[in-house]
């Protein structure tokens, strides 16, 4: 790799990548963070030749704030407009299903009934997906929550004060053990799409690097490797 592209993504001489700390994207093993996000940011600082620093960040708010601070390099996460406006986002690696979450008792049965008067779905806030549900419903009311918990969702469930939760498929699995019957509606509402996340003003020979780097780990079969590796279901290659 030639120094002109490590020097373009990785400036500080080692490369800082922001990492949402949610499970489908990381977890911890012993001493050793692991996962979908830390797997594909290793490789791809391997592929520059140079080390690769995590750096973790409890909400989607942080992981833009250490763009916006001049911490981070690169990242893989959801794309928004929102965060489009602090990273520059090029190729999509991975596309996550998106569903509801409802109690044991509901009447709702698949995805096409919650679009009704009534119905008051809980959604992370400022997500992909509700930015997608704005747009796509036409009668239910959407609550939005803090995106990194959803055990504030499961509580609004379980007490009546909402009627689903929407997020992607891998969190609403976790948050189903939390809620005695709850089922995970069929089929996805949304993809939201992961793609690799830059800083802004870097050189045009960032973003090329990026897009070779997507085509190979795709190609290659790294990516499919990396979700079986973490165990995760409702995950994709794009």
């Amino acid at each position: 790799m030639s120094a002109a592209i490590a020097n373009a993504l990785a400036p500080t001489g080692r490369l800082r990548i922001a990492l949402w700390t949610v499970p489908y994207f990381a977890g911890q093993k012993g001493s050793v963070l692991a996962g979908i996000v830390p797997d594909l940011g290793a490789k791809f600082a391997r592929r520059i030749g140079v080390p690769a620093d995590f750096l973790r960040c409890a909400t989607p708010g942080a992981l833009i704030e250490a763009f916006r601070s001049g911490a981070a390099d690169l990242t893989f996460v959801g794309v928004t407009a929102g965060r489009a406006e602090a990273i520059d986002f090029g190729p999509v690696l991975l596309d996550i299903a998106t569903s509801y979450l409802v109690p044991a008792s509901s009447p709702i049965a698949c995805i096409a009934d919650v679009d009704s008067a009534g119905v008051r779905i809980l959604v992370p806030a400022a997500s992909a997906q509700e930015a997608h549900l704005r747009k796509a419903l036409a009668h239910a009311t959407l609550i939005p929550v803090a995106p990194e918990n959803p055990a504030g969702a499961i509580d609004l469930l379980a007490a009546g004060a909402a009627e689903a939760f929407s997020h992607v498929v891998p969190m609403l699995a976790a948050a189903q053990r939390d809620l005695r019957g709850a089922r995970i509606l069929p089929g996805s509402t949304f993809n939201v799409p992961v793609a690799i996340g830059i800083a802004k003003g870097r050189p045009p020979a960032a973003r090329d690097y990026a897009r070779k780097y997507a085509d190979n780990v795709k190609a290659s079969g790294f990516v499919q490797q990396a979700i079986v590796r973490a165990g995760v279901i409702g995950i994709a290659v794009a």
